[in-house]
């Protein structure tokens, strides 16, 4: 009699950042009021910045700012990002040890973020995620921002495993969706980081979680 192999759904997992593996969402409001109070005179609601969200983080600046000032405000946004990391962004629970088990059975792992390199690095490197991960497509890597697979397609084939449907991407957004779905790969929703759920919902993912623990148990399943 033959043995029964039980083999996992997926080998390969893109995930996004923000929102995703790490609470940045308090510290991304607060750099950008950094950024854009001394030449605006305003802030902008956290509903507002959110609706901005797309470009990558330095892109939103120039764009929201007069073109003589885009560099000083950049700048400012850096530095309040790194300065205030450490008090206020934090991996979600149980997301590290959900990567090392990934890592340890064999997965391939990269980051699809559409936040600047520079911060993308800085939350990476400081809550102590960037080992995980193979390679890291930020905004400013590629043209086309999610929900163009752009990047996704870049990282299949960095994984050796294009049009993979052993291939998933995890994103808190319709946009990780829509680009997944357009790379021909599953997508996985996740609820724990956006406080906005009706777009992630319209788009239809794959499949849903609201929690690392649900997360873990699909990712692993055999």
């Amino acid at each position: 009699m033959g043995v029964l192999t039980l083999v996992r759904a997926f080998d390969t997992a893109f995930f996004d950042l923000d929102g995703t593996l790490a609470d940045t969402l308090p510290l991304i409001y607060e750099a950008f009021d950094q950024a854009f109070m001394p030449v605006l005179g305003h802030r902008f609601t956290d509903t507002e910045i959110r609706a901005m969200f797309g470009p990558p983080d330095h892109q939103i600046i120039r764009d929201h700012v007069p073109v003589e000032h885009a560099d000083a405000a950049i700048e400012r946004y850096n530095a309040h990002y790194s300065l205030r990391h450490d008090d206020l962004v934090a991996a979600f629970a149980g997301i590290a040890a959900l990567l090392e088990r990934l890592q340890a059975t064999g997965y391939w792992l990269g980051v699809i973020t559409g936040k600047s390199r520079s911060t993308a690095i800085v939350s990476l490197d400081k809550t102590g995620l960037h080992r995980f991960f193979r390679v890291i497509y930020a905004g400013d890597d590629v043209a086309k921002q999610k929900p163009d697979p752009e990047a996704v397609i870049k990282l299949l084939n960095d994984a050796g495993v294009p049009a993979s449907d052993r291939a998933v991407i995890i994103g808190d957004s319709a946009a990780d969706v829509l680009a997944g779905r357009a790379a021909g790969i599953k997508t996985i929703g996740v609820t724990w980081g956006s406080p906005d759920h009706h777009e992630l919902d319209a788009s239809v993912p794959d499949f849903r979680v609201s929690t690392v623990e649900e997360l873990s148990a699909l990712l692993l399943a055999r």
